[in-house]
């Protein structure tokens, strides 16, 4: 059994480059969940990822070069990609074959079912080759923002013709495995922080948060609530995507700083270093049902006072390891805040040491490699 990955995700130095030809910032989560994951598999596996670089407007090139780089059980093929509509039409499929042909039915196909273009054309290689499509699933198509109600669709049509599944929630295996085949539900994927340099070096302490900068998740309360600390000793350190226009008109005061979208690499050191870090997207079951909240989860694996609005799912595993805001409201986060900012040396390091053991417990790359090998 040969085991391949289609996706999106680079490796971690690829992706540094590639993140730098953008002048909007694109969404780091994919990058950061697939990249793990790969390597969590190839703790055991040669993994032979496929690679379809997405590439628009606002990307500095017109197309990318095939190319390919071996390195720790990985090998990553990147297929030639272009913006031209035209060639991603009539060409895209053939390149993909270019790598997809020696596979068979004994082999194994990992896919993204929030990737419609990378969702078609596991569909076809399925059909063309024979292989078996494993469905990683990490939420669902409604909740995805920026795409029409038919792309929606179409991912859960397509996401429902594969074999077997790898879930965040039990909601998630409910909406995509509606024939109840092979199934493993996971919290996430995480490693420790790499110790290392960073060049964004933050003089005293600091509150962190990184992800979606759109309103609605949670980032303009989270804004009010440090102001309403007054403490001008402190900083709010703010990196991620999908900025909203009047971002910058609420954040006027020296000491919150916003970095915009940074490798993993760099937001892991901002993460390690932070006093906190928090998470300050409101309760909404709709989403909540079927998404695990990466960014929480990874600011527990980086030794760091995690922050985060109370979550069911969360709770029942980290209840003891997160501090919670109530609600998303601004009272409620700057409460949080606080009982961050009071906690002693002695108290913080028992805290992160519990949070630690219990994140690797679930989500290391060791555990969810040991889960994935259940499917094969």
């Amino acid at each position: 059994m040969k085991v391949f990955y289609l996706t999106i995700a680079q490796d971690k130095e690829s992706y540094k480059n590639y993140l730098s030809k953008w002048s909007v910032s694109p969404n780091l989560s994919n990058q950061n969940f697939h990249n793990k994951l790969i390597r969590s598999i190839a703790l055991s596996h040669e993994v032979n990822v496929i690679s379809i670089r997405p590439i628009n407007r606002n990307f500095s090139e017109k197309s990318l070069q095939k190319s390919d780089k071996t390195e720790n059980n990985v090998n990553w093929n990147y297929i030639k990609v272009s913006s031209n509509k035209v060639d991603k039409l009539l060409f895209t499929s053939n390149r993909v074959d270019e790598f997809a042909k020696n596979i068979t039915k004994d082999d194994v196909l990992f896919v993204d079912t929030l990737n419609l273009s990378l969702l078609k054309q596991a569909v076809r290689i399925k059909k063309k080759y024979g292989a078996r499509i494993i469905g990683i699933c990490t939420d669902n198509p409604s909740n995805i923002s920026f795409t029409s109600d038919s792309y929606k669709n179409n991912l859960l049509s397509f996401g429902r013709e594969l074999d077997e599944y790898i879930v965040l929630t039990k909601k998630l295996n409910d909406l995509y495995n509606i024939s109840n085949k092979p199934y493993i539900i996971i919290d996430g994927v995480n490693e420790p922080c790499s110790a290392g340099e960073s060049k964004y070096k933050i003089d005293g302490d600091y509150i962190y948060f990184g992800g979606s900068l759109m309103r609605r998740y949670g980032v303009y309360n989270l804004i009010e609530a440090f102001n309403n600390l007054n403490n001008p000793n402190l900083k709010l350190v703010l990196c991620g995507h999908h900025e909203e226009p009047d971002l910058k008109d609420n954040i006027k005061k020296e000491n919150i700083l916003y970095l915009g979208a940074l490798p993993n690499e760099e937001v892991m050191y901002l993460e390690s270093h932070a006093l906190c870090a928090v998470n300050p997207r409101p309760v909404d079951p709709s989403v909540d049902e079927y998404s695990i909240p990466s960014k929480t989860l990874e600011y527990l694996s980086c030794g760091t006072i995690a922050i985060t609005v109370k979550n069911d799912l969360l709770m029942e595993r980290y209840g003891k390891a997160i501090l919670w805001s109530e609600t998303g409201d601004v009272k409620d986060l700057e409460n949080a805040l606080n009982t961050a900012i009071k906690m002693d040396k002695k108290e913080r390091e028992s805290f992160i040491k519990n949070a630690l053991e219990t994140v690797n417990k679930y989500t290391s790359l060791e555990v969810i490699n040991k889960e994935i090998n259940k499917l094969f």
